[in-house]
């Protein structure tokens, strides 16, 4: 890298100037942001070889990935994105390009939710490292408490796409990952040509787990009793919200869609679906319960479950036996 730190700075404030009023951003010890109703704060760490491998992963993708994993969790407590604080360390190695590679991303994702760079930091490390934070605000924060039984459990979209696709990246060829690293958006991935076991749609997968989007709650916010977004895992993020209530649930197998490239990925790499839909991460669909079991109709949500007063996590199968779930999903210190 040529650019010393003063340089980078003041290319990132060139980059992401602003005008509003009701923010001062780059420049100053910290940012002003005014808020009218409940401010939300959140944030979300990324670290080379633990979150991500940069023989498949852009520089890009990990700009775009940062803002969209922070502002997944303002979309669940049912907030509007408002700013985003970012942090960098990276090696003295790394290339000027891939520093513009990585704040194309920060600015395309920031476009796209319509939020704007408020500060952040940067440092030297031995490897790439993201830290984001995203600030929000809502007149009616909506948690993880207030989940009852006889609730219904809903989910946004399909699962196990993140997971399918990590699974499917790791057995790419060299040259397809060299590929896979210069697409930037959805229409891209969708018309990426692979051999990969001669599966139809493989970028919709690869798509999810490099460049996902975070899932609006807007239009349902107001009708969630409890809400988070599903980054672990189904299971293991159902369970923390259960905890947070002392209740347990239900999860009716037949109900989870299964979509078809996850199918078939796992079928060439002899996993199971239903694994990868019940404890695979990082889809950033959102987990909804709510009273109200007409919300599927009304905004596309799929009701998966109910809550239920035994603790616990219980998946009901086809024959509706109720089969005892452990919390599985992605955990930091596994014991």
């Amino acid at each position: 890298m040529e650019k010393d730190e003063l340089t980078i700075i003041k290319e990132i404030r060139d980059r992401f100037s602003f005008s509003d009023s009701s923010v001062i951003g780059i420049g100053d010890d910290s940012a002003v942001l005014k808020f009218i109703n409940s401010a939300l704060l959140t944030t979300d760490l990324m670290i080379e070889d633990i979150h991500f491998d940069l023989s498949y992963s852009s520089f890009y993708h990990l700009g775009f990935k940062i803002v969209s994993v922070n502002v997944s969790d303002i979309y669940a407590m049912g907030g509007n994105f408002k700013g985003f604080l970012f942090s960098l360390g990276i090696p003295e190695t790394i290339e000027d390009n891939d520093l513009r590679e990585l704040f194309d991303g920060i600015e395309d994702a920031l476009k796209h939710y319509g939020g704007i760079l408020v500060g952040g930091d940067l440092s030297k490390s031995e490897k790439v490292i993201l830290s984001g934070c995203a600030t929000g605000e809502t007149d009616n924060p909506v948690l993880r408490k207030g989940a009852e039984a006889g609730d219904w459990i809903f989910i946004t979209s399909y699962l196990g796409l993140s997971a399918a696709g990590l699974y499917a990246l790791k057995n790419f060829s060299d040259d397809e990952k060299k590929v896979i690293k210069s697409i930037r958006n959805f229409e891209n991935f969708k018309a990426f040509d692979s051999k990969f076991a001669g599966i139809d749609r493989i970028g919709e997968v690869l798509q999810r787990h490099l460049l996902p989007y975070a899932r609006q709650s807007h239009q349902f916010r107001h009708l969630a009793k409890a809400m988070m977004d599903i980054s672990d895992g189904l299971l293991i993020d159902l369970y923390r919200l259960c905890e947070e209530n002392n209740v347990g649930a239900e999860i009716y197998i037949d109900k989870l869609p299964v979509h078809p490239v996850v199918t078939r990925v796992s079928e060439c790499l002899s996993l199971d679906p239903m694994n990868l839909i019940l404890s695979g991460g990082e889809d950033y669909e959102l987990l909804v319960v709510s009273h109200r079991e007409d919300i599927a109709t009304s905004f596309g949500l799929i009701p998966v479950g109910r809550i239920i007063e035994d603790r616990g996590i219980y998946l009901i199968d086809l024959l509706k036996r109720r089969i005892p779930a452990r919390p599985e999903g992605w955990q930091h210190f596994q014991v």
